[in-house]
């Protein structure tokens, strides 16, 4: 059984930066309205929470959703989405994110709990996908729920997480 407690403090971030990057390598795939790129940050943060009861099972990742927790409830600050995916090195910054995280789990935990982990990103990746229509016209009409770009986003991060890409 491995905490996130049990890596280096550099790794225990990754660890947690892993989370938003998963997000983020979907955002940037299509960037919307601010209200798009909002409601895909909410979806992250509502998806990390309520698998909280479905991951008590896996140590790790219940340990990873309590240091958020801890962080919070301390006052600790999280960094503003919109910014973080309308910086210019978003998409890059992410991937290299989701590669060392990915990197740490591997050398630092069980196969079965590095496959969670890797499960849970790709999940997380999933809901921001599915948050909310993209490619709305006029008044918000039309669109899909996931575009292409969205859909080849998630394909490029389930194969860097070793995954099959989900449907969506």
């Amino acid at each position: 059984m491995t905490l996130i407690g049990d890596f280096e403090p550099a790794d225990q971030l990754l660890l947690m930066q892993g989370l938003e990057a998963a997000a983020v390598l979907i955002s940037t795939a299509s960037l919307g309205r601010k209200e798009e790129t909002a409601s895909e940050g909410f979806a992250m943060a509502d998806y990390v929470l309520m698998s909280a009861s479905d991951n008590i099972a896996h140590p790790l990742l219940a340990s990873i959703i309590q240091a958020l927790d801890d962080r919070a409830a301390g006052g600790g600050a999280f960094p503003d989405y919109g910014r973080v995916v309308t910086a210019p090195d978003a998409r890059d910054r992410a991937m290299g994110i989701v590669r060392s995280a990915v990197a740490a789990v591997d050398a630092g935990a069980t196969r079965d709990e590095a496959s969670a982990y890797r499960a849970w990103l790709l999940g997380i990746a999933t809901a921001v996908a599915q948050a909310g229509k993209e490619d709305q016209g006029f008044l918000g009409r039309g669109g899909v729920m996931v575009n292409e770009a969205e859909r080849a986003a998630l394909a490029e991060l389930a194969a860097l997480l070793g995954l099959e890409t989900p449907a969506v």
